[in-house]
């Protein structure tokens, strides 16, 4: 733990059993003032991670059913299709960018199917969210991203209004809370979160992914001997690359945490990518290992009442890409992959190049 004077001071919490108990408790650790900080004047709540209960579980049920463990046992099929198309033509041609390819438009299309968006929304959806973090921290002013995204929304809930598609979206915009419309408020909140947060981190996530595999052709080979295996790598991918490294939270009274006290209406700093390389908790925590066993208790996908509500989503998009990747040629880095940091939170690349072996080359 440790208390630089930023932003007036703040607590950072590293260590995993820490993270945890703060994810646990969250009746002293509040995500009420939002979990983004610092946050631009003017930008949205995102939920339902911005609330606390009760008005958190409220609108978590009401963004339970596109993400439930059956909603996305019906979706698999697709996802499947999807990957198939996408990889068709790298495949093809023998090279590609698994990134701009793969990575991104699945991630989008798959969050358009599930919740009902537009094409013309999931053309632009990527761009929007770019700019948003592009200044939500830095520059403090919502003036510069959320017009922009508000206007992009706002044609979605009019489309799906003058013409219901039974999609989520369309059943998402005619709830009623008391017989009366969802506030705009929250109506944008739910909408923003699932734009969001159903491409991003799956999209950071699988071009992790992929440029794992493409470094270690061995584990390609095994993942096809050992389907058993593939839903392992992808929770060890998201374990030693965390897609999003830290949330904070604001204490709501005075609390201890290893021995030392942190006041009430302290601004606190979850480092979930450093708590999911505590060695105490992951033994040789910057090794890549699939055969880990506990993988799957990383803080990735949070925990408690804020635990990921995609997880289903997310993990069954892991493995549509990992089944079909493993019934296609060996493919290597064919150069370098291109990082950049964006808004502080997401280490991300740009650029995942490969090439897939001939026959000649196995």
């Amino acid at each position: 733990m440790t208390w630089p004077p930023a932003y007036g001071g703040i607590w950072i919490l590293s260590r995993y059993a820490d993270v945890r108990a703060a994810l646990t408790d969250w009746r002293t650790f509040s995500s009420a003032r939002g979990v983004h900080f610092p946050r631009a004047e003017g930008m949205p709540m995102f939920s339902p991670i911005d609330y606390d209960p009760p008005q958190q579980t409220e609108i978590r049920e009401r963004m339970a059913s596109p993400v439930t463990r059956d909603a996305v046992g019906a979706l698999t099929p697709e996802l499947r299709q999807i990957t198939a198309r996408l990889l068709a033509p790298v495949v093809e041609r023998g090279h590609g960018d698994l990134m701009a390819e793969l990575a991104k438009p699945f991630a989008i299309e798959v969050l358009g199917v599930a919740f009902g968006l537009s094409e013309s929304c999931r053309s632009r959806v990527r761009e929007a969210t770019r700019t948003m973090w592009k200044y939500i921290s830095t520059d403090r002013d919502a003036s510069k991203f959320w017009p922009a995204f508000h206007a992009l929304l706002s044609e979605e809930i009019d489309r799906v209004r003058a013409e219901p598609d039974g999609s989520y979206l369309t059943r998402l915009v005619a709830m009623r809370q008391n017989g009366k419309p969802l506030p705009d408020e929250e109506l944008y909140s739910i909408i923003v979160s699932f734009c969001i947060a159903g491409h991003d981190n799956t999209m950071n996530s699988i071009t992790r992914l992929v440029h794992t595999l493409a470094g270690d052709p061995a584990l390609q080979l095994r993942l096809r001997r050992e389907p058993e295996l593939r839903l392992a790598t992808a929770e060890e991918a998201l374990r030693r690359w965390c897609p999003t490294d830290r949330f904070t939270r604001v204490t709501t009274r005075e609390v201890t945490i290893a021995g030392t006290v942190i006041p009430a209406d302290a601004r606190v700093v979850l480092l979930f990518d450093l708590a999911n390389r505590d060695p105490e908790k992951f033994p040789d925590p910057d090794v890549f290992d699939p055969d880990r066993g506990n993988s799957h208790h990383h803080l990735s996908l949070g925990h408690g009442i804020h635990h990921c509500m995609g997880v289903h989503l997310a993990r069954a998009e892991f493995v549509a890409v990992l089944d079909l990747l493993a019934q296609l040629p060996v493919f290597d880095l064919d150069g370098p992959g291109e990082l950049h940091f964006e808004n502080g939170r997401h280490i991300m690349f740009d650029r995942v190049p490969v090439r897939f072996r001939t026959e000649k080359e196995h």
